[in-house]
């Protein structure tokens, strides 16, 4: 996968409710990584999962061109990726900073620019208006973009140079949509992923959504 293409996933993988809709029966839980990898590009982790990954070596599981996403509540989250054994950081194409109001309060400019040294940085406040709470203007001083969230928000932040856009059960000519506004963002070799957050049925449906992008070419 080139760093052009959109990155199309789940939240997560390591859901037992997908056992049977997504994961084959009676499919060891170890061998998710890999089963998930054959249908999708990459994936958005929360922190026990992608603690998990680094502790089980996903990256001996998946493709090399497969990516992961992580989510974070601070760059230390972060910190215990590097001296492992095993080079999990390669395969990270960028990181989810959770940015609370309060966050404006406690500048956190230093903290994300060292982070931004390490990985593409996009933060994230909830389905928030951006510039009711003055989120644009955050992410334009920090040369950052925000989560996306279409069921609330209109279109991406402007800002920064890695997107993540969350959907749910979005429809797929809502979907088309939203893809033509990532399309545009992702202009000028920026890069963007596109994750299903549906605790039911996730995988199922980043794949419709995975060949939807790319039979409009994103």
């Amino acid at each position: 996968m080139s760093d052009e293409n959109l990155m199309t996933g789940s939240f997560g993988l390591d859901n037992d409710d997908w056992q049977t809709i997504f994961y084959d029966e009676g499919l060891p839980h170890d061998w998710r990584a890999a089963f998930y990898s054959t249908s999708l590009c990459s994936v958005y982790l929360p922190p026990h999962e992608w603690r998990k990954a680094v502790e089980n070596d996903w990256t001996d599981e998946v493709d090399e061109d497969f990516r992961f996403v992580l989510q974070a509540q601070s760059a230390d989250d972060l910190r215990e990726l590097t001296g492992q054994k095993v080079d999990f950081s390669a395969l990270v194409a960028g990181v989810v900073l959770e940015y609370k109001y309060s966050d404006e309060e406690r500048p956190r400019k230093n903290e994300i620019e060292e982070l931004q040294k390490l990985f593409p940085v996009c933060l994230d406040a909830g389905p928030v208006d951006h510039a009711e709470c003055g989120m644009d203007k955050i992410c334009d001083s920090l040369a950052v973009c925000s989560v996306w969230y279409p069921s609330v928000q209109t279109e991406p932040l402007p800002s920064g140079d890695f997107l993540v856009t969350l959907i749910s059960n979005e429809t797929l000519p809502a979907q088309r949509v939203i893809l033509t506004e990532i399309e545009q963002w992702m202009a000028g070799q920026r890069r963007a992923g596109l994750f299903n957050t549906c605790e039911n049925d996730a995988p199922i449906r980043a794949q419709e959504t995975r060949i939807l992008a790319e039979l409009m070419g994103v």
